[in-house]
């Protein structure tokens, strides 16, 4: 079976919304539809999605509107609600500034269900054009070009990267997802990690698939890492049962290392300086949302 829905979460969204969604559109399996859970704001509401799709010149009755407050919205909770609606055996997330690169992602996605036990795959993220290097680098190193299979060993194993998952762009079983109760509710991050490390302890596994690609980029201020690592560290704290078994603190050591030397190799010295930097402050905040729960 390899019909699958979308669901896509979607607040004030820029130009990058309206492309993807023509890309999804275009994939060589087509979806059965496009979910989108709109949380309302003052300038984007029911009326500004409708008028954004006959703008961008989007005709299709695949897409179904949930429209939402923005106090009802919750990553895990709003995502929770939508999967369950779900009528097709798979469900891809995706976030509205993630882009296909081209119309085999979700092909390529679909065939890593063939393989026995695959709970959730999530796809390569590589770079918009206007990314920084210290983003380009970042990109990089956490989605690689080589496929890799995750099992429950990693996780015995203490390795962080063991869990890490991302609904930037990621497609689930829905069978699987529904047996094992999906994601956790009440969370604002990590939903995709944590739904990642309950699979594993059941027996299945993690597919990251290279060959299914999104453009995906943030260009975040020193600040605006400082407040976004904050978050995460919150949120881990939330769930010490699943994070401070893994060692993130090595992992953060090899990607300081490893950053450096790609900054050498490819931009200058101010370019290693603000990578430090950056790193800098990502670590600040994770230490301020450990300590300040």
């Amino acid at each position: 079976m390899r019909n699958y829905e979308i669901i896509i979460p979607v607040y004030n969204p820029d130009k990058r919304f309206y492309i993807m969604l023509k890309r999804l559109l275009l994939q060589s399996v087509k979806p059965e539809k496009i979910n989108i859970i709109l949380t309302l704001s003052e300038k984007y509401d029911e009326a500004a999605f409708i008028k954004g799709l006959a703008g961008h010149n989007i005709k299709t009755p695949l897409i179904y509107v949930d429209a939402i407050e923005k106090s009802e919205f919750n990553h895990g909770g709003s995502r929770q609600r939508a999967a369950e609606k779900v009528e097709a055996g798979y469900a891809l997330f995706m976030t509205q500034d993630a882009v296909p690169y081209d119309s085999k992602m979700a092909e390529h996605m679909l065939s890593e269900f063939e393989k026995e036990n695959i709970a959730v795959t999530y796809a390569r993220q590589i770079p918009y054009k206007n990314a920084t290097l210290r983003e380009k680098f970042a990109r990089g190193y956490n989605y690689p070009e080589k496929s890799v299979i995750k099992d429950k060993r990693m996780l015995d194993e203490g390795k962080i990267k063991a869990i890490f998952c991302s609904d930037v762009c990621a497609m689930y079983d829905k069978d699987v997802f529904t047996k094992l109760g999906g994601f956790v509710k009440d969370t604002d991050f990590n939903e995709d990690m944590l739904y990642a490390n309950k699979a594993l302890l059941n027996g299945y596994l993690i597919s990251y698939c290279a060959e299914a690609v999104v453009y995906h980029s943030h260009n975040l201020t020193f600040t605006g890492q400082f407040r976004r690592n904050m978050e995460i560290a919150r949120s881990q704290a939330e769930y010490p049962e699943v994070f401070e078994a893994l060692n993130s603190e090595s992992e953060g050591l090899s990607f300081v290392k490893n950053g450096i030397k790609y900054m050498h190799d490819n931009g200058s010295v101010f370019d290693a300086a603000a990578f430090v930097t950056d790193c800098g402050f990502k670590y600040m905040g994770f230490k301020a949302g450990k300590l300040f729960k």
